[in-house]
């Protein structure tokens, strides 16, 4: 409970940038009807809508980079010049860091239903376990400020850790098959289903959508399991992280 004391002051900090989070929200709402535009009116043979499964993808894929705005909010505030005037503030970084880290988390589930809501009743597609696909799009944010902290513990120049984020989204995305089919190979296989995050909620959201409940929790969770693994990663790194910059 003790990190709920710094959410506040840590809202006020986020809101400095608020041009990008709002960048964060408006970049999606256009690709999404932008796609909506292209397969408008168009359906399945079963008669579901075309734009369900980019919707569904679009949706779960922009979780992929939502951890964004916790790097760059923990590196700017702990690693640079400010670090000197947050120490001097009454409060505790590592607190302050879990409070940055909880607020973007929130901030990328919100995201998330905003996306939710507006594909449902504005462009009409239809989300049949809403509670249950807002769990997966927690756990894709969380497992999202968890990579991206990683990378940046673990590397020492920025920029770096930048790069290394890109590649976590992009290449997920990438060998999901969205934009072309990948290799027809065991490893290509893997990482386009239940070695994926993105394909591993796409998974669980389509099999709760057909029933098969024990196979939709397989997938959930697999990727709890990956979350928490390297949220222990990132305890190790980060705390190595923050010794050696104090000497």
């Amino acid at each position: 409970m003790r990190v709920l004391s710094t959410v506040r002051f840590t809202l006020l900090r986020m809101l400095r940038n608020y041009i990008v989070l709002l960048l964060l929200l408006i970049v999606p709402i256009v690709l999404i009807s932008l796609f909506s535009l292209i397969l408008s009116g168009a359906v399945t043979d079963t008669g579901e809508p075309y734009l369900k499964q980019p919707a569904v993808s679009l949706v779960l894929c922009f979780q992929l980079f939502g951890g964004s705005t916790v790097m760059y909010m923990i590196h700017s505030e702990l690693f640079t010049e400010h670090r000197a005037r947050m120490q001097m503030l009454p409060i505790s970084l590592t607190m302050y860091a879990f409070s940055i880290m909880l607020c973007g988390v929130v901030y990328s589930v919100m995201l998330g239903v905003i996306l939710m809501t507006f594909t449902q009743f504005v462009l009409g597609v239809i989300w049949e376990h809403w509670l249950w696909t807002i769990y997966l799009i927690t756990l894709m944010a969380i497992l999202s400020s968890v990579v991206y902290l990683v990378f940046m513990f673990a590397v020492k120049v920025y920029k770096t850790a930048e790069r290394l984020s890109e590649v976590y989204g992009i290449g997920f995305i990438l060998l999901a098959g969205l934009f072309f089919p990948m290799p027809d190979h065991a490893f290509f296989r893997f990482m386009g289903s239940y070695g994926n995050p993105l394909t591993l909620s796409t998974i669980a959201i389509h099999e709760m959508s057909m029933n098969n409940t024990s196979k939709a929790w397989f997938a959930a969770n697999i990727l709890l399991a990956a979350t928490i693994i390297l949220f222990l990663v990132m305890m190790v790194v980060g705390r190595r992280r923050f010794m050696r910059d104090r000497v």
